[in-house]
Parts: C-alpha cells; structure tokens; sequence
C-alpha cells in the first residue's frame, strides 16, 4: 500500500393534449437516453466536489409532502438524486436530500475515477403567490468523496456543505418553472490521499488543503411537465464561479419525477 498522509480539512383531457403529453415523455426519453451515452465517454475523470441538482419544491398548505427521484449528469460523471419534503406546519417545511455519483467499480477499485456519497437535511419557510411560490431553506450536508486513480492509490474526503437557497417557482395547469440560489459553504473536515498519483491531482488536493473552507455561490434552474401526481422535470445546476486548479465538477443536469403525495392521496379516495 501506498503511502498516504491525513490532513484536516390533468385527467380528461383531448386527444390533441394526450398526443402533445406523449410527445413531450418522448423528448424527455430521448434526452435522458443522449445525456446517459454521452456520460459514459467521461468515467475514469476525477474530481473533489460535484454540486447535486438544487431541490426547489412546490409545498402550498401544512401535511403536504413531495417524494423525488431522479438521474442527474455532469462533465464527469452519473449520480443518482433523492428529494423529499414535508410540512409539519403552515409555512414551515423540512427538507431532505440525497446523491450517489460515480460507479460502484471506483470504490471497489475496480475502474479509475471518482465516487459521491452525500446526504443533507434542511428546514425553510415557503409561501404560496398567485401564480407561484417562494421559500427560502437553510441546512447541512456531509459525505465522502473517494477518488481512485489507479493500483492502490486513491484519496477520501468527509465533504461537508451549510447552506442557505432562495428560491421561486412559476406554476399553471400544466407546467412548471423555476429559479434557485444555493449559498454554499464548501468544506473538509479531514482526509487521506496517496503519494504516487500525479503532480495535477496532487496540486488540487494540496490546494484543498490550504485554501478550504469554500463559499460556492450555485445557480438552479428547473422546468417541467404537471401531470397530477407527479412532476417530470429537468434541472440545472451550475457553480457559476470559477473555480481553477481545485477539480470541481461545476455542473449538473438531472430528470426528476417528483410524486406530491397529498394530490396522490386525494387522487385514491376519488
């Protein structure tokens, strides 16, 4: 073994609308099936943070509820997203979040490249506009991120993220839209990493290592379908400040269905 140092760091509808419904499931197939061939020409990159779609839920009264799931994609990676909230009271809601990103083989040492395990929890306020909504969510994230670069070398880092989101949201019948800043505070709290790797990866991590904490302003954007229960939406996510020699993946795009479980209970008792 190599070795290595450790460091702090709507139903009823005609058929002209049934068509255009079939129609628009197809355009997101066939998005989800070009960004998945297109992702896996990129494995075996590795990188030291990956930003999760931003979660911008639609909550308008107390006990309604959303579950998520979702694929995302960025410059170098797959990753799959969980979202889920609850409101216990009116206005207040809770939040939670959670992305695997990387192939299992990275863990297993099987296949170079990197590996996410993240999960985050938040609590906000929401408020419910004539054609929208607003809320704001602060909250605190934490997990591994674990590179392997080949042999028996690799590094792991407890990644640990406070955050504050504005966010707005455009709703109609059919469709729905939205705009979110996620505030980050990026930081490692402690780590590992081999020796015999390369002189670029080495600089990124050291880097890390002098210059961690980091506040990473994130954009979200998302866009998609109503189809009562259930949401189909893409979002976008972007760290939109530069972010040079640290290795950041600055960018996801994820296909969610979100399933709004109140409007499915109601669905079930009509």
């Amino acid at each position: 073994m190599p070795a290595a140092r450790r460091f702090p760091y709507a139903s009823g509808g005609s058929f002209y609308v049934l068509y255009l419904s079939k129609m628009k499931m197809r355009s997101l197939l066939l998005i989800s099936v070009c960004l998945a061939a297109f992702s896996v020409c990129l494995y075996g990159q590795h990188y030291y943070y990956s930003p999760n779609s931003i979660h911008n839920p639609v909550l308008t009264k107390k006990n309604d509820a959303t579950l998520g799931l979702g694929m995302g994609w960025g410059a170098d990676f797959n990753a799959f997203e969980l979202h889920g909230t609850f409101s216990p009271v009116p206005h207040g809601a809770l939040m939670l979040n959670g992305y695997m990103g990387g192939a299992q083989g990275v863990r297993n040492m099987q296949e170079p490249g990197a590996s996410l395990r993240f999960l985050e929890l938040g609590v906000g306020a929401y408020y419910p506009l004539e054609r929208g909504f607003a809320s704001v969510f602060a909250g605190a994230g934490q997990g591994n991120m674990y590179n392997y670069y080949g042999e028996e070398n690799y590094s792991s880092f407890t990644l640990r993220r406070y955050f504050l989101q504005p966010s707005l949201m455009y709703q109609d019948k059919h469709f729905r839209c939205g705009v979110a800043l996620r505030l980050s505070r990026i930081s490692y709290p402690k780590g590992e990493s081999s020796f015999d790797i390369s002189e670029y990866e080495l600089t990124a991590i050291r880097k890390i290592e002098s210059d961690a904490p980091f506040f990473l302003p994130e954009l979200g954007l998302t866009g998609g379908f109503v189809l009562p229960p259930c949401v189909i939406a893409i979002n976008l996510t972007s760290v939109f400040p530069d972010t040079p020699g640290l290795n950041f993946s600055r960018f996801n795009m994820n296909l969610m269905l979100t399933f709004e479980l109140s409007k499915f209970r109601k669905k079930q008792k009509s």
